[in-house]
């Protein structure tokens, strides 16, 4: 089991500013529904593959710098399926990973710039 964090912790690791990387898994259509205030975007297809590059290709790619091993990632998706499969990865290469379980679906009942949609995960 992966570990989770809850809407309520979330929110107070963003609003505290800690030091954190969110990273949405969501599919690049998915977006435009709305994004998790700080989260970067790591479509699932596309993640294992991510891991692969160097720090200089990672960034160009993404638009952010490629974590450390020790970095605190937070990882969601639109429920909490693909993240948690996404957490799993990460620990297993050996980073400090946990899921927001609640993901997107959950966010959207406290943020309205962020819109519920479709089915599955």
């Amino acid at each position: 089991m992966t570990p989770v964090i809850t809407t309520e912790q979330l929110k107070k690791v963003i609003d505290s500013q800690g030091k954190y990387t969110l990273i949405d898994v969501r599919e690049k259509e998915e977006l435009p529904y709305g994004m998790i205030p700080t989260a970067k975007n790591i479509p699932f297809t596309e993640f294992e593959e991510a891991w692969e590059l160097d720090n200089t290709s990672f960034q160009k790619k993404y638009g952010f710098p490629k974590p450390k091993k020790e970095d605190n990632l937070i990882f969601h998706c639109r429920t909490g399926g693909r993240s948690a499969q996404a957490t799993a990865f990460a620990i297993s290469e050996g980073y400090h990973a946990t899921n927001y379980q609640g993901s997107i679906w959950e966010w959207s009942l406290i943020d309205k710039n962020v819109k519920r949609y479709g089915s599955g995960s």
